[in-house]
């Protein structure tokens, strides 16, 4: 395993925090909760606001243009040399992997990425598009989990996947929930494959326990160069390579499964080859989970099992803490949180507390490498981050 060299600019995570993640948290707004969780990230680097001179950060308001960044600088007091304001580039490994490059390049030295969601909700609590606004797809019951439920269910049809294998993710992920007192659904289980397949059917195969959450709640990291970093107290993390695919826009038509199947496999090979490592060679995996099965999907992705192997390859305690391929210890989307955007950077948190050897009871063992994945095939993008132990 060869790791690429690194440089004084070589992109670095120093800081990171989370707010706390609930499915209502009473007396907040989506504003003070991003900024909670700006100012817990840039602390725990080491730094003071004063220092960040880039932000792909959500601005939810009052105040300022809505949604942009660049209102970032009135807040920290002083201009900002480069800022993101898309959605989906001020949270999770698109956030990170644009504000490294941003960093490498010299176009600032240090970068906030973050965002936070206090409601709304639907009024029938679930999430048409991730909460965007789908003219086409929403008046046809075409939500998030009906889009993922096309895929899995194609897959089951052609390979044999069983509801007993998807539900297995299920129940390891949300019993690393149970057992994490940052997670919603702490104290909730433990669960069993009974348990899953008994909870009420949302979209065909997959049943309540199936789906991820849906809170409120912030999260924030902090990214710098290598330089920098080795000034600071926190231990730092870092990004030795990225990758992003994209098949149309997310949510705005119906995922085929012969169009997803391969959906990612380009982003790993560029990802894993800026990293010099394999797939083999990861110790922890953090992988995007808004239904059990694409947690299935993602390993035949990463190529650890062949095509239509992935319900096989889940069972016997492999993704367990002590298993070969640990994941989503801290509970995932199914048992941790879903914010809408947040939730992407909770991946990183995740991994990079694993690579930081801080996490106790639900610690993996001389962690030194991790994934991080964002989306998924109902979203019809797929992106993703090895990270490494300095």
């Amino acid at each position: 395993m060869t790791h690429p060299p690194t440089h004084a600019r070589t992109a670095t995570i120093v800081g990171v925090y989370q707010t706390k993640q609930a499915r209502s948290l009473p007396g907040r707004t989506s504003q003070d909760l991003v900024i909670e969780a700006v100012k817990g990230a840039v602390a725990d680097a080491g730094l003071t606001p004063r220092d960040v001179d880039g932000a792909a950060i959500d601005w939810p308001g009052p105040g300022g243009a809505p949604r942009d960044a660049e209102n970032w600088g009135m807040y920290l007091k002083q201009p900002l040399s480069w800022v993101d304001s898309h959605h989906l580039d001020t949270a999770g490994v698109r956030g990170v992997l644009k504000a490294a490059a941003a960093v490498e390049m010299g176009l600032c030295d240090v970068v906030v990425v973050g965002s936070a969601r206090a409601g709304p909700f639907s009024t029938d609590g679930t999430s048409p598009g991730a909460n965007m606004n789908l003219e086409f797809a929403e008046p046809y019951g075409s939500f998030v989990m009906a889009q993922f439920a096309l895929v899995a269910t194609r897959h089951m049809h052609q390979f044999g996947t069983t509801p007993e294998q998807i539900a297995s993710v299920s129940v390891t992920i949300r019993n690393h929930g149970h057992v994490n007192p940052e997670a919603v659904m702490f104290g909730a289980g433990p669960y069993t494959v009974a348990d899953v397949l008994a909870s009420p059917m949302i979209a065909s195969p997959f049943h309540r326990l199936d789906c991820c959450l849906m809170n409120e709640g912030g999260a924030a990291l902090v990214i710098t160069t290598a330089e920098r970093a080795r000034d600071l107290a926190a231990h730092p993390v870092r990004l030795l390579g990225g990758g992003m695919e994209f098949f149309q826009g997310n949510y705005a038509n119906p995922p085929l499964y012969r169009d997803m199947r391969h959906l990612g496999k380009g982003a790993v090979q560029r990802a894993f080859g800026k990293a010099g490592a394999t797939p083999q060679d990861i110790d922890v995996f953090s992988l995007y989970d808004p239904v059990s099965f694409e947690v299935i999907r993602q390993f035949e992705m990463l190529g650890l099992c062949d095509e239509g192997e992935g319900g096989a390859f889940v069972g016997n305690g492999r993704l367990e803490l002590d298993g070969q391929c640990p994941t989503n210890l801290d509970g995932g989307m199914l048992a941790g949180s879903w914010t809408g955007t947040g939730q992407l950077t909770l991946k990183v948190i995740e991994a990079v507390r694993q690579l930081r050897r801080v996490n106790g009871a639900r610690q993996v063992r001389d962690a030194e490498l991790a994934l991080v994945s964002n989306a998924g095939s109902g979203a019809q993008h797929v992106e993703l981050m090895v990270l490494g132990r300095v």
